[in-house]
């Protein structure tokens, strides 16, 4: 772990955030890692060995800065860690999809590891075009546990708040 993403983590442990953030350029993409701080919410831990799929969406927007309007959105998405237990194998089926295509996918044997995946899964790859490669890049997240109507009118959500990264444009970007 590098310098710079160990004092990432530690900032946002102490500043109490439940979700943290990691950002770095790749060289055609964006390489975005997520992590949960804590345990996880009783709503997601009491499905977690029912057979049920247990999902936590992990919300993206990327922005560029624009010099006249509003910064750009560049992509959004959501990045949906799942998991589900076979009965019958007695393991646990990970999954990393985002937004709609499943971009890893494993099983492990235990509930604890079924947990970590959950809690910190696979680095997401977001596509950039070219021209946006080196520029000024902001990127907000948030986990979603939980979410529906109350009264079929009123939306609910249960997740974390939103949290922001920027990344400066690189030297060589005209």
């Amino acid at each position: 772990m590098s310098g710079i993403t160990y004092a990432l983590l530690l900032i946002t442990a102490l500043a109490g955030q439940p979700l943290s953030l990691e950002v770095d350029r790749g060289a055609e993409a964006l390489v975005i890692q997520f992590k949960l701080a804590g345990e996880l919410p009783p709503s997601v831990e009491s499905t977690l060995g029912s057979g049920l799929a247990t999902e936590i969406d992990y919300t993206l927007r990327v922005y560029a800065r624009r010099r006249l309007f509003p910064d750009r959105k560049l992509w959004k998405g959501v990045a949906k860690a799942s998991v589900t237990f076979d009965a019958v194998t007695g393991r646990f089926r990970c999954q990393m999809i985002v937004n709609g295509t499943t971009t890893v996918s494993r099983e492990v044997d235990t509930a604890e590891a079924a947990r970590r995946w959950l809690a910190a899964p696979p680095a997401v790859e977001i596509p950039l075009p070219h021209a946006r490669r080196g520029a000024f890049l902001r990127v907000r997240a948030r986990a979603v546990f939980s979410s529906g109507t109350a009264w079929l009118i009123f939306p609910s959500t249960e997740g974390t708040g939103w949290i922001e990264v920027h990344l400066e444009a690189s030297p060589d970007d005209t």
